[in-house]
């Protein structure tokens, strides 16, 4: 008998008393969520009130569910029986939640939601014709619609032995202690960079919670080198998988081998449906709605090193969140050889041209050395229209001006459209590649700047413009013309010549046949020609017409603008 008291009195001290967790009062598009551990295996009683409701011809749906808090996966789920749209048109109104599952010990979260449904539009959830209007207003059965009094009576809560409520910050800390970057909890429109490095050869684990279709992305991860850049990794809808709630919800679960070297991983959301305003049916882990990076195995994790930001992540040029109807540019003189990194994000427009767009220029020559392509761009995030190009240029050593032009619509702060992933760098950005070019590279003022070897230089022509400028030459001199204006139809309407004052003759002058397409609308024209003078006095001449020039342009201009008219250069 002493011993049987004993024993008992032994079990009776450590019986974790069976306790209640109950969540309710969930407003719509709203979640809330408690986390609990189970410290014995148990039966554990699921109970509760769950609704199908219509919500202003939208399908709203309460219904809870289950997460092991290690493992990320789903133990039970209210929404499973009620999946099909025949079996939530069958239980609409209040329904009952009445389960039991065994748990094994661990920690576990507990999840109840208001969340509207994409079947909320069309069928008998909604007005698809003047049928259903008719019915809508005239109809007198009872339709299920939701209202705040029945909110208060929704709930899911459980019960078993063992079962002890954690703090969901605590249970959400244990599971990311290892992980060598996080960003969780995404919200929208927030952009997350973190930095990491790796000494050797490294298997990485990546475990993404986001949103996309098979067409696009909007909330997702990547990984790029964060000495050149480059990405390294990206998520997509290809390499993730469904992530419960709505079909927009999708999850990575991956694992990837990353060579030594220093990364970045960045993580974006738009600007809906994200972790505490969800617009359709959340994602079985919203807390994870973001990305954690993890080692994969015990001998990974020694490969993670202390992240030191390389120098070239400093930008050598930066002219970004350009907004609308602006051009920006940056003059700088390269000392020597080197290639640089350009990142330009801009907008492509009609007839495959881009309206938003950046490009470099020779200061000297004002030869185009770099220009943003449409044909070349890819996808920058967001709207269609929205381009990126990342590329490697070499540039030799000479003195170059870099150039942003917006137009009047979709631009830094003020989009017409969704925004790009990177809406920051909406603009051009160059970046060293080595490290030891940075102290090569200078700025100079380009607005102000005249390259050595000109002689005569007329531009920013006005309408109904006509200059004259002079200059002589000692000796039978190679010089090179540099022209910009307006022409079409095999004439020029804003045109340049040349006379030699002695003998009263036009020795060059324009002509619409040799020149180019000098950027912007079709009718921009340029021409860069080099002819042999002898000694003389010459007068160089410009005249535009009544329209389309510097300043006043009534079609999109040149690339060049500072450059509209005429530039004459000693040829070396």
């Amino acid at each position: 008998m002493k011993y049987y008291l004993i024993a008992l009195a032994y079990a009776c001290c450590h019986l974790v008393e069976a306790q209640t967790i109950t969540l309710r009062d969930v407003h719509p598009q709203s979640l809330e969520v408690r986390a609990f551990q189970v410290t014995q295996n148990t039966n554990l009683e699921i109970s509760g009130t769950g609704g199908v409701f219509r919500d202003d011809y939208k399908l709203l749906i309460y219904y809870g569910w289950i997460l092991d808090s290690k493992t990320r996966r789903v133990v039970w789920h209210a929404y499973d029986d009620i999946r099909d749209r025949d079996d939530l048109e069958d239980e609409r109104g209040k329904y009952d939640i009445s389960e039991s599952i065994q748990l094994s010990p661990g920690t576990y979260e507990l999840y109840f939601t208001g969340a509207h449904h994409s079947y909320g539009w069309g069928g008998e959830w909604g007005i698809e014709d003047l049928g259903d209007l008719l019915e809508e207003i005239f109809s007198t059965r009872e339709r299920n619609d939701f209202r705040r009094s029945v909110q208060e009576d929704l709930f899911v809560q459980v019960r078993g032995d063992g079962v002890k409520e954690v703090e969901i910050g605590d249970a959400l800390g244990s599971n990311l202690k290892d992980a060598i970057a996080y960003f969780v909890r995404a919200k929208d429109e927030e952009l997350f960079e973190q930095g990491f490095a790796l000494s050797d050869d490294t298997n990485l684990r990546l475990y993404a919670v986001g949103e996309g279709r098979k067409d696009a992305i909007f909330d997702y991860m990547w990984i790029y080198d964060a000495n050149t850049r480059e990405r390294v990794f990206e998520m997509s809808y290809r390499n993730t998988r469904y992530a419960g709630g709505a079909e927009k919800n999708i999850k990575l679960d991956e694992t990837i081998e990353l060579p030594a070297g220093a990364y970045v991983i960045s993580y974006r959301t738009d600007d809906s449906h994200a972790y505490g305003k969800w617009n359709a049916l959340p994602p079985d882990d919203p807390q994870f709605w973001g990305v954690a990076v993890y080692p994969a195995t015990t001998a990974d994790k020694a490969n993670i090193i202390p992240y030191k930001a390389p120098k070239t992540l400093e930008p050598v040029v930066e002219l970004t969140r350009v907004r609308n109807y602006e051009l920006v540019s940056k003059g700088f003189d390269v000392k020597k050889d080197m290639d640089l990194r350009i990142l330009c994000i801009g907008e492509r427009g009609h007839d495959d041209e881009m309206a938003d767009y950046g490009w470099i220029v020779d200061a000297d020559t004002r030869e185009t050395v770099w220009k943003m392509r449409p044909y070349r761009s890819e996808r920058a995030g967001g709207a269609e229209k929205n381009r990126l190009v990342n590329d490697k240029i070499k540039l030799p050593k000479g003195k170059y001006i870099a150039y942003y032009r917006t137009d009047g619509s979709h631009a830094y702060n003020s989009w017409n459209s969704s925004r790009p992933d990177d809406e920051e760098h909406w603009g051009i950005t160059l970046w060293a590649v080595d490290e030891a070019d940075l102290s090569a590279i200078s700025y100079f003022d380009e607005d102000s700047y005249t390259a050595s070897n000109v002689v005569v230089e007329i531009n920013m022509i006005s309408d109904r413009d006509y200059r004259r400028e002079r200059f002589s030459l000692e000796n039978t001199t190679k010089i090179t013309v540099i022209a910009m204006g307006e022409g079409s139809d095999g004439r020029m309407n804003d045109t340049a010549w040349i006379k030699n004052m002695d003998t009263g003759r036009i020795v060059w002058e324009m002509d619409y046949y040799e020149t180019e397409h000098a950027g912007g609308a079709r009718k921009n024209r340029r021409v860069t020609e080099t002819i042999t003078l002898p000694s003389g006095d010459y007068s160089v001449y410009y005249e535009s017409d009544g329209s389309h020039s510097f300043s006043r342009w009534n079609a999109p201009p040149p690339d060049d603008p500072q450059s509209y008219g005429v530039r004459v250069l000693v040829s070396e």
